[in-house]
């Protein structure tokens, strides 16, 4: 998918989990106050960024599913000039460093959504650090930001999910577009009372968390440009191969099985269809994926070969 794509996969996300959230602002009236006093330097700043949190704070105790009947607490945000970090929470106090804002404005304005999502989630001691802090970073950077889903970064090993924060932020996002959709509430509402486990991931996709980050990295990975001449993609059960006439078969066990037309090409894929059964694929070298309307899923692994296996 390209960066429009995921920007109208997350305008959908979005706008579904709208439903009711002036609702929810009204009935839980909590408000957000900035303190300058310690950095009156930065009233204008916090004059800017004062309309957004009102805004949001609600809004994300909404996409969050806010537990009902416990209502949202009113927040103060503390400018400090003594703060070494950049910014925390502490039940309804964000603490947020002048000198982060000084240097930052821009960045201090979307700190401030990572913090009231903390406020909002108001877990329990002792719960998963790398969810916690992914969920923040999930409505800051995929929500609140509108980062398309490539940009994030994927460190190329194991478990790399426990890096927490945008990593996880990613993570959780490609989990959200494609293989279980609403899981961050789901998330947020085990986290809350004390009771997750990683078996929640299993239970919604069928797939291990780890397994579940490899399909991550599989999914998002640059593909290899095709061969010179891309004539056969071989699996370990049979294979789909160019034909004189410009089409495409799918063999197993060296028997025709389906044709395909030929939809488009790329440097990296070839996109083929049938026609009957409105079956669209795309062959590409790590593997051949079934194409739909909420994105792509693998269906085989293999590679181009040099060579017919049924001739």
């Amino acid at each position: 998918m390209n960066r429009a794509d995921w920007k109208a996969i997350l305008r959908t996300l979005w706008r579904t989990a709208m439903v009711g959230a002036w609702t929810l602002a009204t009935a839980h009236a909590a408000t957000v106050r900035i303190d300058t006093s310690k950095s009156p330097q930065l009233k204008t700043w916090a004059d800017s960024v004062l309309p957004i949190a009102n805004e949001w704070y609600p809004r994300l105790a909404n996409l969050m599913a806010a537990v009902e009947g416990r209502p949202l607490l009113d927040v103060t945000i503390r400018i400090d000039p003594n703060f070494k970090g950049i910014a925390a929470a502490y039940g309804p106090y964000i603490q947020i460093s002048a000198d982060w804002i000084s240097r930052h404005p821009e960045d201090s304005r979307a700190a401030v959504i990572h913090e009231l999502v903390h406020t909002v989630q108001d877990y329990p001691p002792g719960q998963v650090g790398w969810l916690t802090e992914g969920i923040a970073d999930y409505f800051r950077y995929a929500i609140y930001e509108a980062m398309p889903l490539p940009d994030f970064p994927r460190p190329d090993k194991p478990q790399g999910y426990l890096d927490s924060y945008k990593v996880a932020a990613g993570f959780l996002f490609w989990l959200e577009c494609g293989p279980a959709p609403g899981i961050v509430r789901q998330l947020n509402a085990a986290l809350r009372v004390g009771q997750y486990q990683e078996t929640l991931f299993t239970d919604r996709t069928g797939r291990g968390l780890r397994d579940l980050w490899n399909d991550y990295l599989t999914a998002l990975r640059p593909l290899p440009n095709l061969p010179q001449e891309p004539k056969v993609w071989r699996h370990a059960k049979g294979s789909f191969e160019f034909q004189p006439n410009g089409t495409w078969t799918e063999f197993e066990n060296g028997k025709p099985k389906w044709n395909f037309i030929e939809t488009a090409r790329t440097s990296q894929y070839i996109e083929v269809m049938d026609r009957p059964r409105n079956i669209r694929l795309r062959l590409t070298s790590p593997m051949v994926q079934l194409i739909s309307k909420t994105g792509c899923d693998t269906l085989y692994t293999g590679a181009w070969s040099a060579a017919s296996a049924t001739k």
